[in-house]
């Protein structure tokens, strides 16, 4: 099962009422909400009046949405008491902050072991960590994020996927099919050489990474990245989106 939903940054300027007004008006079923633009760590009231809210316009809570990176002498564990507080068990992490090739054997083995403490720390609360799967990170290659996952080994770590545009379509679809037994959930856009573009114009290369995924288990696959941060241009991609995920792929 596949539900639709948004994330938060997507409307990085607007309140968290609006966000769920246009969540709710869009028929959305989930949200991803950031740490940055609009439940700080650390504000555990912001974060426990948002769950509420949030319950009431009938969204579930997909993530809290951390911007805790690795490599950066970050503490953790205000991301994880305010994602508690929010009321999920899912935060959304950095694997760094320089592409994975450029990295010393040393740098990598350092981020790996600092991944590997902020886990067992995130267990303590319940909490399973995410990797975003992005660029300038240890996961802008396949091969070097299914590293990452298998060295930690731990069920408290997973991972997001999106599509990488370093990566070709082929790639994509290779790296989606490599994680698959850590996937999460899914950031939902589409993009071609010119930048951001229609939802719709992507739609054939959506049902490919869709297939992908086992039909037994539960996934969120959230908006973000809509052309000119257009309000009317969101609902119009909501719509095909969940359209897609209706029709099944």
């Amino acid at each position: 099962m596949i539900l639709p939903g948004i994330v938060s940054v997507t409307f990085k300027t607007k309140s968290i009422k609006e966000v769920l007004e246009i969540a709710k008006q869009a028929g959305l079923a989930a949200i991803e909400w950031s740490e940055n633009h609009h439940i700080a760590k650390g504000d555990i009231e912001c974060a426990k009046a948002t769950a509420l809210l949030t319950k009431e316009y009938g969204l579930e809570i997909a993530g809290y949405g951390s911007y805790y990176r690795l490599g950066e002498n970050m503490d953790i564990i205000p991301s994880l008491e305010t994602a508690k507080a929010l009321g999920t068990n899912n935060v959304r992490i950095w694997a760094g902050s320089k592409p994975s090739s450029a990295l010393s054997r040393e740098e990598r083995e350092s981020l790996i072991a600092e991944l590997v403490d902020a886990v067992n720390i995130a267990r303590r609360y319940d909490i399973v960590l995410n990797l975003e799967w992005h660029k300038n990170t240890l996961t802008d290659e396949n091969e070097s994020g299914l590293d990452v996952l298998k060295r930690v080994n731990n069920e408290s770590l997973r991972t997001l996927w999106q599509p990488t545009q370093a990566l070709t379509f082929e790639e994509r679809k290779t790296g989606l099919k490599q994680i698959l037994p850590y996937l999460s959930y899914l950031h939902v856009y589409y993009w071609d050489e010119s930048g951001r573009r229609p939802f719709e114009e992507g739609i054939d290369m959506w049902k490919s990474y869709f297939s992908i995924l086992d039909s037994d288990k539960k996934y969120y696959a959230l908006l973000e990245f809509v052309l000119n941060d257009s309000e009317e241009q969101f609902y119009k991609d909501a719509a095909i989106l969940k359209d897609l995920l209706q029709k099944g792929v």
